[in-house]
């Protein structure tokens, strides 16, 4: 409503004193109608037109907007007593052959139990102030001002919803960065039609392999340095999540991957697949992955209010404690989309070689890497006198890949064959 819808609806809300001494608004006249207003003999008329702006035009059409975390059905609960929660997988057994002998009854056969930890991260706070005695003179009734109170309470809530939506978001990136994650490259499925069926075929194909029992869609060694044992697992399809962003959702035929998961589109829409806004890495279109992936966990969610009565406000206090992770001991993979760096109208598969001298490993062993795509990896067993060496392509990247700190090696883009090389100095310097 622009002024003369103001001045006019103040009008026609107004006393007949008022509607007498002050003409209807046009846009030629607005002049007129401030001399009017700001005459000392029409004092009556300016209280008026306060009073009529504060208590009929100011009354509020309220607006209650609710946001739901999308992912929230992923959390896992509260979280009992305790700081922390151990996440435990018992490895598959290797078998043995038989022997009559019996000369292994008294020898001990540990088990391949695997462990990760997950600690309290989150601590927010959301305030708000509101001051019901200052504002009330803006609503017609009690129940247009409680019901605007309300509203604002929500925010804390809306606010808190929205913020836990991005960190489990947060969590596939994170998980990605730290080869938690399986990666598979696919072209682009918002692109084309051929595109789209291509990716599906992919997560076909992924979601299938879940269910039988591997190590194929788990990265539990190229996610950590010390244990080398990879993780035999399955899920099954009623266990298995698609996290799906909106414009890929869009783009593939919901009926195909329903059929993919053997369910009806309802079942498959309201259990299996959940669709985001988009995934913090804008080339990750979507992750397939077991219904243990993310361990989310509500530590606290206390909401409080104080008094002023000094100062007639209130103010409104929500606590949010949780704990956010993600975990390697299940399977879990990304599907990203394949950049053709050098333009050539082809994506290529490029070789990646570990050339290391005996004690040094690899978390990442993987031995090819999609063009555009990125390379980390974290070497252990590096001795002080050691040479390493980074080559993409036939070119030297070492000073750029390599973090003799931290030992780590991240290439943002595969371009080329990646060798990566570790030996012991030889006397004079050289390698």
């Amino acid at each position: 409503m622009d002024l003369v819808g103001v001045l006019n609806t103040i009008r026609d809300n107004a006393s007949d004193i008022y509607r007498q001494r002050i003409p209807e608004a046009t846009r030629t006249n607005i002049q007129d109608i401030q001399e009017g207003m700001t005459d000392p003999d029409n004092a009556v008329v300016t209280n008026e037109f306060i009073t009529t702006l504060l208590n009929k035009i100011v009354k509020t059409v309220i607006h209650n907007k609710f946001f739901s975390d999308p992912l929230k059905s992923l959390k896992k609960g509260t979280k009992p007593l305790g700081d922390t929660i151990e996440e435990i997988y018992a490895n598959f057994v290797q078998a043995k052959g038989f022997d009559p002998t019996g000369a292994d009854l008294l020898t001990r056969e540990l088990p391949d139990v695997k462990s990760v930890y997950h600690r309290m991260n989150r601590q927010d706070k959301y305030k708000v102030t509101i001051s019901p005695e200052m504002i009330s003179k803006a609503f017609t009734s009690y129940d247009k001002l409680e019901s605007f109170i309300q509203t604002i309470i929500n925010t804390l809530y809306n606010s808190s919803e929205l913020d836990e939506f991005v960190l489990m978001k947060q969590l596939i990136k994170q998980a990605i960065d730290n080869n938690a994650m399986k990666v598979v490259t696919v072209p682009d499925p918002v692109l084309s039609a051929q595109n789209a069926k291509d990716f599906i075929k992919a997560v076909k194909i992924v979601s299938g392999d879940m269910v039988f029992a591997n190590s194929n869609n788990n990265a539990y060694t190229e996610s950590q340095s010390t244990d080398t044992k990879p993780i035999i697992t399955c899920t099954p399809k009623n266990e298995q999540i698609l996290l799906i962003d909106n414009a890929t959702d869009v783009s593939v035929s919901i009926e195909v991957l329903a059929y993919a998961f053997n369910m009806t589109v309802a079942e498959f829409n309201d259990t299996r697949k959940i669709v985001i806004d988009a995934f913090p890495d804008p080339s990750i279109r979507a992750a397939l992955v077991d219904e243990q992936f993310m361990q989310v966990y509500d530590d606290l969610v206390m909401f409080k209010e104080f008094e002023n009565g000094e100062g007639l406000y209130r103010n409104y206090y929500l606590h949010v404690w949780q704990t956010l992770g993600y975990s390697n001991l299940v399977n879990a993979v990304a599907f990203k989309v394949a950049s053709d760096e050098d333009s050539d109208g082809t994506v290529e598969t490029f070789t990646v070689t570990n050339t290391l001298k005996t004690g040094v490993k690899t978390s990442n062993k993987s031995t090819s890497a999609i063009e555009g795509s990125s390379y980390s990896a974290i070497l252990t067993g590096v001795g002080a006198t050691d040479v390493v060496s980074v080559t993409m392509g036939g070119t030297t990247i070492t000073t750029t890949a390599y973090n003799s700190t931290k030992k780590t090696i991240n290439i943002a883009k595969v371009t080329g064959n990646v060798v990566i090389t570790v030996a012991a100095a030889q006397a004079g310097g050289g390698t």
